[in-house]
């Protein structure tokens, strides 16, 4: 299992970075039957549920290029699209 966090420096009320936030977004799992499949983090259940516009593929690398072009109005916008 690979879990993909973003990392962003929280800034302080003087101006300047007080410390690191980390939030878990995606995860890329691998199967006992040799396939990834792409999870992503729901708030609403406390929970990680598979990523519905992702299928099942054979290399993790393909679920990254799920995450990216998800990020033109799919989920991982959020993350991907304001940096």
């Amino acid at each position: 299992m690979v879990t993909l966090v973003e990392k962003r420096a929280r800034w302080a009320d003087g101006g300047g970075p007080a410390d690191l936030t980390e939030h878990a977004f995606a995860q890329l799992r691998y199967g006992i039957d040799g396939m990834w499949t792409l999870y992503y983090w729901s708030a609403e259940q406390s929970r990680w549920r598979k990523y519905p516009e992702s299928l099942r593929k054979n290399s993790p690398v393909q679920l990254l290029a799920d995450i990216d072009s998800s990020a033109d109005g799919g989920y991982f916008e959020s993350w991907l699209g304001a940096h």
